[in-house]
């Protein structure tokens, strides 16, 4: 029998905004929580049972998972008060019978081969192996000595340190190492790990590795993992920007100008927790007339994702710079990626496509406040096309559209 330990207790403080009243494994990536990747990858590796180690809305967790999963038993250990890591290990091991068992941090995934860890436990007669990672900046990690023969001499727990070895997550331990330490709360890493002068190995992988930590890494964990286990094709919101996401301003391009339409980044990730990759496409006149520049525009919207990176995460930004009408010569003719045409949306077709992702675009919506956003949506196939009524006013048969909402937030909330 194959048994896992899984940390899955952890407050997620950095991504208290981002993941809202969640447990952080229970982070939506691809429509799934991160753990069914965890578990997913337990059982390509031939587990048989998983013993998940919670506290903090442990109810998700179990509501979701059950007793059995993706061909995993699933048994729950439950902190009555914080235990630590090595507190929390101990306790779970009263749920496994090997006596050698993997331990996974549950924020963390680290595409390795676990038997090569439990090689290295047998050959070496190790109390302890882990999977190391080389990383270019090692600061928010626990960094590793290792020598040839894979011993490491040194566990230096989250140190500034630029390139080098951190500690990935994946373990295989021994349970004698916990029986030796008669109190309950402990922390594995800095009581065991660290003061572990024989017994302890790395093994060296470079397989794909994320933390899910921070935001950054969260959001780029929604397209990175599910690819990583053959899921590529992937739903679009395409957004219009003005009108959509902020207040409708003539011309806006002055960072000072712009202001978010109520509740539009939540509206933002709610979808984005819906399995949606966000998009936004906007015509961007203004250039073609003089009235600003490219530049002015890549630093609005450098301004406008700076302001929701704590909270959400846009895929990618289209915008059109030409008019037939212009003053500029360079922008002063027709393009087809000006809206109503479709071209901003079948670039991103194109563009994400050679990134491995293909767009449904029969499952896709687009947001707009203008018929020529609907018009551009439904000549590019999108299968769904919603106007809202914080841009534009309407002077037009708003029939063109699927439905007619008040804002981005609502339809969020509908999907």
């Amino acid at each position: 029998m194959k048994e896992a330990i899984i940390l899955a207790g952890g407050l997620g403080t950095r991504l208290a905004k981002t993941v809202h009243d969640r447990q952080k494994v229970m982070a939506p990536v691809g429509c799934r929580p991160f753990l069914a990747y965890v578990l997913e990858y337990l059982r390509k590796h031939s587990y048989t049972k998983a013993v998940l180690a919670v506290s903090y809305h442990s109810e998700q967790i179990k509501e979701y998972f059950g007793d059995f999963f993706s061909g995993i038993e699933i048994a729950y250990s439950e902190e009555k008060e914080p235990l630590g890591t090595g507190g929390a290990i101990k306790q779970a091991l009263s749920f496994c019978y090997e006596n050698a068992v993997t331990v996974i941090n549950g924020d963390t995934f680290f595409d390795v081969d676990i038997d090569k860890l439990y090689n290295i436990y047998n050959e070496k007669n190790a109390r302890a192996v882990l999977a190391a990672k080389k990383m270019p900046d090692c600061t928010r990690h626990s960094t590793l000595g290792i020598c040839d023969n894979g011993k490491i001499f040194s566990f230096r727990e989250k140190k500034e340190q630029k390139e080098g070895y951190i500690n990935g997550g994946v373990y295989v331990v021994g349970r004698d190492i916990f029986e030796e330490i008669s109190k309950e709360r402990f922390s594995f890493e800095k009581d065991i790990l660290e003061r572990m002068q024989d017994g302890l190995y790395a093994v060296k992988d470079e397989g794909y590795f994320i933390d899910m930590g921070v935001p950054e890494a969260y959001f780029r964990a929604n397209t990175e993992i599910p690819l990583l286990f053959g899921e590529n094709r992937f739903r679009a919101a395409f957004l219009d920007r003005d009108g959509v996401i902020c207040k409708e301003k003539h011309h806006l391009y002055k960072c000072e100008d712009f202001e978010f339409i109520d509740s539009a980044p939540e509206a933002i990730e709610t979808l984005r927790e819906k399995g949606y990759l966000i998009i936004v496409i906007t015509n961007q006149a203004g250039v073609a007339k003089g009235l600003y520049t490219e530049e002015d525009v890549k630093k609005l919207h450098e301004y406008m994702t700076g302001l929701l990176s704590d909270i959400t995460h846009i895929d990618a930004i289209y915008y059109c710079p030409y008019h037939e009408d212009g003053t500029v010569e360079e922008y002063k003719k027709y393009s087809p990626d000006r809206k109503p045409s479709d071209g901003m949306i079948q670039k991103a077709v194109r563009d994400f496509w050679e990134k491995g992702i293909i767009i449904d675009l029969e499952n896709s919506i687009l947001i707009g406040d203008k018929k020529s956003d609907i018009e551009a949506g439904i000549k590019a196939g999108v299968g769904r096309n919603f106007l809202v009524k914080s841009g534009h006013k309407f002077d037009f048969d708003t029939d063109i559209a699927d439905i007619v909402a008040e804002s981005i937030r609502e339809i969020a909330e509908m999907m």
